[in-house]
């Protein structure tokens, strides 16, 4: 065994024989799988000891066997040696992992071939793909103040994502100015229902009928490119999130309740969440922090409604709404339409 740890990290371990695996006593290397272990060894960077080895080389050549990409799990790769795949509490990072089996071979799986995806993938995070954000403002009634205030978003180059609710009661024309200056238009229900409660009551046909179909067509028969969806009250099930995805791209849900903590989202996910920024929740200092602790490829989700001073809570006053697009600017962060966030390793090329 002395031999095998010896090993670690160095040329030798090519030729290292399938009896000196056998004679070791480490019985679940065989003929197929001693190229995964010695490969293993060659490109080992940290020092095992015998006890701790024999453990890892059992794991590569477990994963090493694994009859396709399917089989493998973000527990099954760390316990072969493939560093980066846990976040900063120890966890299993999801979104390293799902990037791994991206490009991923199909079978033969080795641990320095794996390490180069994880490596590729902290490398972008770091280097090369932007930290974004995307504001987003909700119902029918935003519409004269989000309108009014378009002179802001020219101000620091930003785009936004309106979500139109009760569209057939508003200027359609000033929402088709909107989206010509560059902004997006979203789905928010032609009336506005709480989708958790009115597909339980009518089903989620029906609900889909009555307060997504129809506006939905409306709103493409008048030119506008419409692929997201905003949820009254945030209010969703799972059905009703299989229902969406069949007529849009992206989906958001929102999160409105005292004390939040902002927290940025990677940014390849269909579903999101955007926190409110509401007179009643807005907290500029954690706003910022989640800005600062941005990484590449992560989005910052703000939502609101109207722009201005207003009795109601549902509101953000222009110097807070200026206040985050200034500091985001400041920061180099991108902004992004909800239906482009996505793009976000497209923008990197």
């Amino acid at each position: 065994m002395s031999k095998i740890v010896n090993a670690q990290g160095s040329p030798d371990a090519q030729l290292l024989s399938f009896d000196d695996f056998n004679n070791a006593q480490l019985a679940c290397v065989d003929i197929e799988s001693v190229i995964a272990a010695t490969i293993y060894l060659e490109n080992a960077t940290n020092f095992l000891e015998e006890s701790e080895l024999r453990d890892r080389v059992c794991s590569v050549v477990s994963l090493y066997n694994v009859v396709n990409k399917t089989g493998l799990t973000p527990e099954l790769l760390i316990g072969s040696g493939v560093e980066g795949l846990t976040d900063d509490v120890g966890k299993p990072d999801l979104w390293a992992f799902d990037e791994v089996m991206l490009d991923a071979p199909e079978k033969n799986f080795l641990v320095p071939e794996l390490q180069k995806l994880v490596n590729a993938f902290q490398y972008n995070r770091d280097n090369v793909w932007p930290k974004q954000i995307n504001l987003s403002f909700d119902d029918g009634g935003a519409l004269d103040s989000l309108y009014e205030h378009l002179w802001l978003f020219e101000k620091y180059n930003a785009t936004i994502t309106y979500f139109v609710s009760h569209l057939a009661l508003i200027d359609e024309q000033r929402v088709l100015e909107i989206e010509a200056q560059g902004h997006e238009i979203g789905h928010h229900g032609a009336l506005h229902k709480h989708a958790a409660i009115y597909s339980k009551e009518h089903g989620v046909d029906k609900w889909l009928e009555d307060d997504i179909l129809g506006q939905l067509a409306d709103m493409k028969a008048l030119g506008l490119n419409v692929t997201t969806f905003a949820y009254p009250f945030g209010a969703r099930t799972k059905e009703t999130d299989e229902a969406l995805l069949k007529h849009f791209t992206h989906v958001r849900r929102f999160a409105a309740w005292g004390g939040l903590e902002y927290r940025n989202q990677r940014s390849d996910l269909a579903i999101m969440t955007g926190y409110s920024i509401d007179s009643h929740t807005i907290n500029l200092e954690r706003i910022f922090k989640a800005m600062d602790t941005l990484r590449g490829g992560e989005t910052l989700y703000l939502g609101t409604h109207a722009i201005g001073n207003y009795t109601s809570p549902w509101h953000i006053t222009t110097e807070n709404l200026e206040a985050v697009i200034s500091y985001a600017a400041s920061k180099d962060i991108q902004f992004c339409k909800m239906a482009e966030c996505q793009n976000f390793k497209k923008a990197s090329e």
